[in-house]
Parts: structure tokens; C-alpha cells; sequence
């Protein structure tokens, strides 16, 4: 097995983040919270180290401009720990579903009810401390509600104005002409502080074929995929066709994939369902299933012929792609949908990926750089679940022999990594698992009294 060791800077970027002009203050990191996923990950446990906005989701406008809520009382726990991270929230108004649909129309058609509904945000807003509005009305259906959203759009911005000048208000949007036809952007967005994208469900059970949930780039072969949806061709779209400022965008990736009933991409199927990162991974790890990876859409996929089954998804490597192509179209950062989907045991592979893709874009100097490391430390590797290799990194405070070793599930050594000494400073080692089975281990590094502990996943 490869195994190297090279000193390296974390957070020197790479040559298409150099270019850009995006700095960690400007790149903005939105997390969709919903309301039902706390059980899978609790408030206390969120990434804010890498997280800059969590969006809770959701609530919804009755018929007479009060608001309805997924859950039955406010998540104060998850206000708290956002603000005491020194983060801001902001709370989703829409989502998926009938109701919150026909709920808007109705309400924003009407002058007197749509003040009230914006009485009820801005209440809302305040008797829960929340930092800003998201709209996600997904929806909008014709030239009357088009011109509808706009006078509450303008509506509810000068209500935040005189609430507090500094609240947010962001737009969840459809990347493609199909319903974005009917959300006039050119006035809209001199009242949204930015527009989170929604790059994800580019197929799905209206499609004709079983295919990528989310591409990033057209397949290679035009005539297998007739809709050739992707994230670089919506951009095109809402950047050049809708003429919204790159700078106002926020890319919309998904931590979640879908299973279609077939064993080919681009085949037609037979039922179609969503499945979450973790359940994804929880599938393919009872073995039977074959990963390939599409060079021309930049993305996974799994395929399995006793499950007769094709699973889109993205991994940790197709995540820090994007968040590259981000940076580099000059985009105002990531958004998730959602930040509960990829919790695997006390991990988040990618999370951990935008981390280490936003980690570049610190805009550090290079002698904060070099500056002595305060103490040691163990880093997450990268990417993670992996096939077949992996970069691991730690920090070293100052010359000293270090021990980096895997062990498996039951604590027994399977190799050693590193044994030796190491001078003061950043450090990545490559780790080749071509000879590992399929599943999860344990990393150590040990250095005197130091230890730590991080978990990998191997993928076949």
C-alpha cells in the first residue's frame, strides 16, 4: 500500500480558488434545518465551524395570513445554540405541499391579508430572535401571483428595514424556465440579500428515465439524457437568461439521492423513491452493489442487479467539486439541502468535504500561516467514505516523533500509516485502501501523552 508524507499548508488554495475573489467572510455556508430531522441530529451538535446560516424549516400562511408550523412549539434550543455560536438564523416560509402553495396564492393576492401575514413574520421574528426570512414559496403559478410576490417581497423588506436593517431575507428558487418563468428575478433582487439555488431533483419519478439527481455537468453522450439538466447549465440560465448577479447565487447541493427501480443510468424504471446520504450508505454497505463514478457529470452512482436498483447521489468528492465550481463562478457560497442527511455515528463526510473546501478560502496570510501550531491535533480525512485512497492531515506543535495507525471496528491494528518523527507544522498523509475490505475504521495519531481518535469509511 502507497503510503506518503509531505508537509503541507491546510489551507493553501488551489489555483481556481487563488483566482476568485470569494473570501471565508463572503462564502456563506446555508444549512436547511428541518423541523422533523432533530432527532437525527441534535442543536447541540451542529457543525458551526462550519456552518455560517442555519434556515429552519418550515412554516407556512394560513388563508387568513396567520402562520402554521411543522412543530408545535418554537425550537428556542436551536436559536440559542445558533446565536451563541455566533451564527444567524433565519426561518423558512413554504416548502413542498398543497397547502403552503394554495396559502400563498391567496394570501398575497390580497392587500389586506398580505399585511398581515407580514405583521406575523415580523412577530414572529421577534418574540423568537430570528435573524432573517427565507422564502421558499415553490409555487408561483401564472402572471398574477408573479406580480403578487414581488409587492410582498417589497413589502416585507421595508418591514425588516424598520425592524432592524440588518435582517435577512432570502429566496429559495427553481433553476430552470420550467416554473422559474413565473418569479420576475430583475425585481426581486434588489430586495433579496441572496438566492439559494435548488440544484438537486434534475431527475426524479416526472422523469422518463432513471438519471442524475444532480449533476454538475451535462452526461458525455447528448443523446442518452434528452433533458441534460445540471448545476453549470442552470447557472447559465439564471446568470445569462434571468441576468441575476453571480454574486447574489448561493449553489444548492443535496446530502440526500434517490433510488430508481432499474440497473443502468439513463434507462427507463419502475419506481423511484428519496433516500438520505446515511440510508445510502447503510445500503451499500450490505454488499452486492457496484460505485462508478460519471467523468462527464462529475458524480456517483451505485448500481445493483439482485436489488435490480440505480442510486444517485453525491459524495464527499462531488460535494467539494461544486463548492470549487462555487468559488470559482464567483457565487456567494453553498447551501444544504438538508444538514441532518449525512450523519453516519458521530460524522458528517460532507460536511467535512465543504469544510475543507471553505477552509481554503480563508484568505489567511501566508505568516499566520506558518505560525507555530498551539498544540497538536488530529484532522477529519478527506474524502471520506473513500475508494480507494484518502488524505488524513494532523499538526504537530514542534519536532516530535508521531505514530499514526488504522484499526477496525474491534480494535485490533490494521496497518501503520506513519512511525516517526515529524517536524512542527501541518502534515497530510495518503492513505491507499485498495487492500482494505468494505466498512468502517478508526485512525489514532499518538505522539507522548497526545491521542486521538477519528473514524473513515471504506466504500467498494
Amino acid at each position: 500500500m502507497a503510503r506518503t508524507l509531505t508537509t503541507a499548508r491546510f489551507i493553501a488554495c488551489a489555483a481556481l480558488l487563488v483566482s476568485s475573489s470569494v473570501s471565508a467572510r463572503q462564502f456563506r455556508v446555508a444549512g436547511y434545518y428541518p423541523m422533523w430531522s432533530k432527532a437525527h441530529l441534535p442543536p447541540s451538535a451542529i457543525r458551526f465551524d462550519v456552518l455560517t446560516h442555519i434556515i429552519h424549516a418550515v412554516v407556512w400562511p394560513n388563508t387568513d395570513g396567520t402562520i402554521a408550523s411543522a412543530e408545535t412549539d418554537a425550537d428556542t434550543a436551536l436559536i440559542n445554540t445558533t446565536h451563541r455560536a455566533g451564527r444567524e438564523i433565519l426561518l423558512s416560509f413554504g416548502g413542498v405541499g398543497a397547502t403552503p402553495t394554495t396559502n400563498f396564492s391567496v394570501v398575497l393576492a390580497d392587500p389586506g391579508l398580505r399585511q398581515t401575514f407580514i405583521n406575523n413574520i415580523t412577530a414572529r421574528l421577534l418574540a423568537y430572535r430570528y435573524d432573517g426570512v427565507d422564502l421558499d414559496w415553490e409555487g408561483p403559478a401564472g402572471r398574477a401571483d408573479m406580480a403578487n410576490e414581488v409587492l410582498f417581497v417589497q413589502q416585507l423588506r421595508s418591514a425588516l428595514q424598520a425592524l432592524e436593517p440588518q435582517r435577512l431575507l432570502t429566496m429559495a428558487i427553481p433553476i430552470s424556465g420550467y416554473s422559474g418563468q413565473w418569479h420576475d428575478y430583475q425585481s426581486l433582487e434588489q430586495y433579496v440579500d441572496w438566492f439559494n439555488t435548488m440544484e438537486y431533483d434534475m431527475h426524479g419519478s416526472w422523469s422518463a428515465i432513471a438519471g442524475h439527481n444532480a449533476p454538475l455537468y451535462p452526461g458525455t453522450d447528448p443523446a442518452s439524457d434528452p433533458d441534460r439538466f445540471s448545476v453549470d447549465q442552470s447557472m447559465q440560465y439564471l446568470t445569462v437568461t434571468r441576468s441575476i448577479p453571480a454574486g447574489k447565487l448561493v449553489l444548492g447541493v443535496p446530502f440526500y439521492g434517490k433510488s430508481f427501480g432499474t440497473t443502468s443510468l439513463y434507462t427507463p424504471y419502475t419506481g423511484e423513491e428519496d433516500l438520505a446520504y446515511r440510508d445510502i450508505m447503510a445500503l451499500v454497505q450490505g454488499g452486492g452493489w457496484t460505485c462508478a463514478w460519471d467523468s462527464g457529470s462529475q458524480v456517483p452512482f451505485y448500481t445493483s442487479a439482485a436489488a435490480h436498483s440505480f442510486v444517485t447521489l453525491d459524495d464527499s468528492a462531488s460535494i467539494a467539486l461544486k463548492c470549487r465550481y462555487a468559488a470559482g463562478s464567483g457565487l456567494a457560497g453553498v447551501m444544504i439541502w438538508e444538514i441532518t442527511q449525512d450523519v453516519i455515528g458521530d460524522g458528517q463526510p460532507l460536511l467535512d468535504a465543504i469544510g475543507v473546501e471553505v477552509k481554503k478560502l480563508t484568505g489567511l496570510s501566508a505568516d499566520r500561516t506558518e505560525a507555530r501550531p498551539p498544540g497538536f491535533a488530529l484532522g477529519d480525512c478527506y474524502p471520506n467514505p473513500f475508494n480507494p485512497s484518502t488524505t488524513m492531515t494532523f499538526v504537530v506543535p514542534s519536532e516530535a516523533h508521531v505514530r499514526l495507525a488504522l484499526f477496525d471496528v474491534l480494535g485490533r491494528e490494521v496497518m501503520t500509516i506513519f512511525d516517526g518523527r515529524a517536524a512542527a507544522g501541518a502534515h497530510s498523509v495518503r492513505l491507499d485502501a485498495s487492500g482494505l475490505a468494505s466498512g468502517v475504521y478508526c485512525y489514532r495519531l499518538e505522539s507522548g501523552r497526545f491521542v486521538a481518535v477519528k473514524k473513515l469509511i471504506v466504500m467498494r
